[in-house]
């Protein structure tokens, strides 16, 4: 294997784990109470605030893990979460979960990867040439995303969604209380953040990586 195909594999490697990483703050108990008290949810809902946050807990967890209790069907005596809810949080469930297991796999095989390389004066070159071109390929994609998100954020979402959910499966009535607990503004917000999560992760490979570089050819300490 030439080492720009192994840079270049690492580099994959290492977008894919701080792209999955960055789902684990997202889907933290404090991170999930946050958005929804920025987006407002309760005046959706017609809650409570602890009412509203009970319900967004009660989801949060239900995706995330797979022995959590069985969503309501009733919350504060309205209609709660349908089967066609459950049915759609089930295939979220799915797929995050896979998703942060990939990302933790993926997370130990490049740390692993960077540790063997980084013992040698080129491999601390080809390391930094990973990590730079894994924080570009971030920046890059991560740019298009947020262009497309600006230009036409429905659209986007449904993109999104399309690439994981079968189509019908995904959308509900304005009254339906998964959307209301997790409102547009909600979403909005989550993307922004997760942006933000892999944006500083991107411009930390890329600082070390040109370290590790500049050090390789010399010119540094």
């Amino acid at each position: 294997m030439g080492l720009r195909v192994e840079a270049a594999i690492a580099a994959a490697v290492i977008a894919v784990a701080v792209v999955g990483l960055a789902l684990w703050p997202l889907t933290a108990p404090a991170c999930v109470r946050g958005l929804v008290l920025l987006a407002g949810s309760e005046e959706y809902t017609g809650f409570d605030r602890e009412l509203t946050l009970a319900s967004a807990e009660a989801v949060r967890h239900f995706v995330i893990d797979r022995s959590a209790p069985a969503l309501p069907a009733e919350v504060g005596g309205a209609p709660g979460f349908d089967a066609e809810a459950v049915s759609h949080l089930v295939d979220v469930r799915d797929v995050l979960i896979p998703s942060r297991t990939l990302a933790l796999v993926a997370t130990v095989l490049a740390a692993a990867w960077c540790a063997v390389r980084i013992r040698g004066r080129q491999g601390k070159r080809l390391v930094g040439s990973a990590l730079r071109a894994a924080g570009w390929l971030l920046i890059g994609g991560g740019g298009l995303a947020l262009i497309a998100g600006a230009l036409d954020f429905d659209a986007f979402f449904a993109a999104f969604h399309s690439l994981f959910f079968a189509p019908g499966t995904w959308t509900f009535p304005a009254d339906a209380l998964l959307i209301r607990v997790f409102p547009l503004p909600f979403w909005i917000s989550a993307g922004v953040l997760w942006a933000a999560f892999v944006l500083a992760a991107a411009v930390a490979l890329i600082v070390i990586g040109g370290r590790l570089c500049f050090t390789r050819d010399g010119d540094g300490v």
